[in-house]
């Protein structure tokens, strides 16, 4: 009798359902961003024909929300920074808010794929996410030191940015001022609430100056547009944490959240990828138990 073809159609199935799993991944693997450069100003420079564009020891993209109560640990951590070199861009991504930014949740949702609330960017590429590891924050920029270049002879000409960039990219305005938390009062000092954006290739932006707010601090952002791969800067526990203002915190590292799906899909694949071959499995046995009846009741 011929062996069971089965054994080689599970083998057929799983290879064929990895390929698919590897093919879907492979199709819509997005392009991979980064942070070039970063170039800051403020109005009165913007004002001054004297003005030079500095760049900061580092930037910290600090994703918070009002209605967040670990977020006013964190706040008050990010006013009394030891580094004053450093520069805080703060995103209100959250649309419960009233100071919410509709650019600061694209970059919280699909650059950098956050998921809770307080969470600190440093530098474009390394995380802290909850009160605890934002503990960390002073350590983490004493052990980095960022490489950035791409944005030459930087300067203002009648309310345009000129430059000069030796990569592509895109450069980003990102304009921050003093906003007052919406129900303690306490002012944010530098809350997102406008970007501009250009090609870098075009070497100009014009800035319109009937919607710049007083105040205004400026942060130019040379970058190439895509997910980010973060890395998580602390082995803290994240501690407090908030997803939303009607959900209960969760302090799951994204990176585990994304490894327990991917496991879960793929063990489902298999699971699936064996019901054929368990089905031919059920009709051959019962076809030889058939057979080995007819065969006793021939016998008898």
């Amino acid at each position: 009798m011929a062996s069971a073809p089965w054994p080689g159609l599970v083998l057929a199935f799983l290879v064929l359902n990895m390929g698919v799993v590897t093919g879907a991944q492979t199709g819509t693997m997005e392009d991979e961003g980064g942070l070039l450069d970063v170039r800051t100003f403020s109005l009165e420079c913007m004002e001054n024909d004297s003005c030079e564009v500095e760049k900061p020891s580092h930037l910290i993209e600090y994703f918070s929300a009002d209605w967040c109560e670990p977020c006013v640990q964190v706040g008050e951590q990010l006013r009394n920074l030891n580094d004053e070199g450093a520069v805080v861009l703060q995103h209100h991504s959250s649309p419960q808010d009233a100071t919410f930014l509709a650019a600061s949740k694209l970059k919280y949702d699909h650059e950098f794929r956050l998921l809770f609330f307080p969470s600190i960017v440093v530098n474009g590429d390394h995380l802290l996410t909850g009160s605890r590891q934002a503990l960390d924050l002073n350590t983490v920029m004493e052990n980095t030191t960022p490489a950035w270049s791409g944005l030459d002879s930087l300067h203002l000409e009648n309310n345009t940015l000129v430059w000069n960039a030796s990569v592509e990219g895109t450069v980003s305005v990102w304009m921050l001022a003093p906003t007052p938390h919406q129900t303690s009062g306490t002012v944010h000092p530098t809350v997102a609430y406008n970007r501009v954006v250009a090609e870098a290739g075009n070497g100009t932006l014009v800035l319109n100056g009937s919607e710049i707010r007083n105040n205004t601090t400026f942060v130019v952002l040379l970058e190439q547009t895509g997910r980010r791969n973060l890395t998580v800067a602390s082995l803290a526990p994240t501690g407090p944490v908030e997803v939303s203002d009607a959900q209960e915190a969760n302090t799951t590292p994204p990176s585990a959240i994304a490894a327990s799906t991917l496991a879960m899909l793929v063990g489902t694949m298999l699971v699936l990828s064996l019901l054929p071959a368990l089905v031919m499995h059920r009709q051959l046995s019962k076809r030889t138990e058939g057979h080995w009846t007819k065969v006793n009741d021939g016998d008898e």
